[in-house]
């Protein structure tokens, strides 16, 4: 679970970091970084933010959900009648 945790953690990482150095953001955008003003910065930063949050908490649910089948496997016990006894 930690491992898929942190893979999807690197390739989002990895992604951003892709786009930075491909320049992506200057042909999307048109124009330099330099020449946007401020508020296009920031709106930038938190797109990339909810597409980390998106990533990590579709992963998150993925874990519980797998775990949660888990632990309702293991807490399901059986009446005492239908136990076999011990040889």
């Amino acid at each position: 679970m930690w491992l898929r945790l942190a893979g999807a953690v690197l390739v989002t990482l990895a992604a951003i970091g892709a786009f930075e150095y491909f320049g992506v953001g200057r042909i999307v955008g048109g124009r330099a970084p330099d020449d946007a003003p401020a508020a296009n910065g920031r709106l930038g930063e938190l797109f990339w933010l909810a597409i980390f949050f998106i990533v990590m908490g579709t992963s998150l649910l993925a874990a519980a959900r797998r775990w949660g089948e888990h632990l309702k496997r293991a807490l399901a016990t059986k009446p005492h009648s239908e136990r076999r006894p011990r040889s």
